[in-house]
């Protein structure tokens, strides 16, 4: 079942992040398994902006995404499903919500950054429609979010954007 999230499903949410960072584990983006995406406080703002939602198992959450308003679109922040709750639906339900809610918003396009070729990354996208976009083609906000990580020790050769037209 996926939902809005709400303030009570914090704790879980950081055990959900930290358990699905632990697939980075031996991978070139090891370091991401050590310090998850999202700083202190991130996830506590997200839900006040209402555009997070949880996946949950059994009563239990096991999975979240959350996004945030950027230009015309909606850009798709963290998607997470902890490891024993994989590979059942939960991320692509997730990232659908997220798909729903900028259609709903009236957004034209929904964006992320990821990896290349991780297989829970951009092959995963790209089997519901987002396109890896290049050079010019890439949204300011991406290019500025891309920046970000590279500077923070992600791999060029590796990260790209990928944007899903909606409207």
């Amino acid at each position: 079942m996926i939902r809005l999230a709400r303030p009570s499903d914090l704790p879980a949410l950081r055990l959900v992040e930290a358990s699905a960072a632990s697939m980075y584990c031996g991978t070139r983006m090891d370091f991401a398994a050590a310090t998850g995406p999202n700083r202190p406080g991130d996830l506590s703002a997200a839900l006040g902006r209402g555009l997070m939602w949880v996946a949950e198992e059994d009563g239990a959450v096991v999975g979240f995404l959350f996004a945030e308003p950027v230009g015309t679109g909606l850009y798709l922040r963290d998607v997470a499903v902890a490891v024993p709750s994989q590979r059942r639906g939960h991320g692509r339900a997730l990232v659908l919500a997220g798909i729903a809610a900028g259609r709903a918003r009236h957004d034209r396009m929904v964006t992320l950054t990821t990896d290349r070729e991780i297989v829970w990354n951009a092959p995963f996208y790209a089997k519901l429609g987002f396109e890896i976009v290049e050079g010019d083609a890439i949204p300011l906000e991406s290019r500025r979010r891309l920046s970000g990580q590279l500077a923070a020790g992600f791999d060029p050769r590796y990260r790209c954007a990928m944007t899903l037209e909606i409207a």
